[in-house]
């Protein structure tokens, strides 16, 4: 075979490519939307449970036996949860990286034309976050759907520990609601970090080809 490619191939075998990444990034979004719903409506079936049982258990020795089996559970099922939807995330990066280098080299192809493309082909955070419409210098976690899944979980965690604390210790009531919040506080503190390790493990050792140009720098 012959060391330079032909033209026409590549183009072929890349916008091949271009299109199974694009059913890949629809892939992780819809496994990342499954999952938090699966989360979310797990969590409302067991308030609504522990909401009937309060009312009508006889004794608060069924409600607390109950939530102290059910919400530990529950806790652990947002931790999978929580940590698949942030690698559906780190994956979903990958793609958009993967696809703005195609499109570069479609650019480049286009020549003058290549302002015919309103999407970036910049294969770095930047150029990644501008084709979603998000300033990569605002770019935070915090305001990913894995952050509000860790919130959720993080107070499911927080309220096991206050009626943990309050029954086997027979607490008063501020000490066990202390005791949750702290905990609660902690729990999303310790995902949150979990969570940036992922993203710089699964995306950290990802090279630009065609970074961004600074601002006044040729295109």
């Amino acid at each position: 075979m012959s060391d330079v490619p032909d033209r026409q191939e590549l183009l072929t075998a890349l916008t091949t490519e271009h299109f199974t990444l694009q059913g890949a990034r629809a892939q992780t979004a819809s496994e990342s939307a499954s999952r938090a719903s699966l989360f979310i409506l797990s969590v409302s079936s067991t308030l609504v449970a522990l909401g009937f049982l309060g009312h009508g258990s006889p004794s608060d020795d069924t409600f607390d036996v109950f939530a102290l089996i059910v919400l530990p559970t529950l806790y652990l099922l947002g931790v999978f949860t929580f940590i698949r939807i942030v690698e559906c995330g780190a994956e979903d990066f990958q793609y958009g990286v993967a696809i703005n280098r195609i499109r570069n080299y479609y650019k480049q192809i286009a020549g003058a034309e290549a302002k015919l493309f309103l999407l970036s082909g910049h294969d770095d955070g930047r150029g990644v976050f501008a084709n979603a419409a998000v300033p990569a210098e605002g770019r935070t976690q915090l305001f990913s759907f894995a952050s509000v899944v860790a919130l959720i979980d993080s107070v499911i965690g927080g309220s096991t520990i206050a009626i943990a604390t309050s029954v086997v210790f027979d607490a008063p009531l501020a000490v066990a609601a202390g005791a949750g919040g702290a905990v609660g506080l902690i729990s999303l503190a310790l995902l949150l970090r979990m969570a940036a390790r992922l993203l710089a493990r699964r995306t950290g050792n990802i090279d630009p080809l065609f970074p961004t140009p600074e601002v006044g720098s040729p295109v």
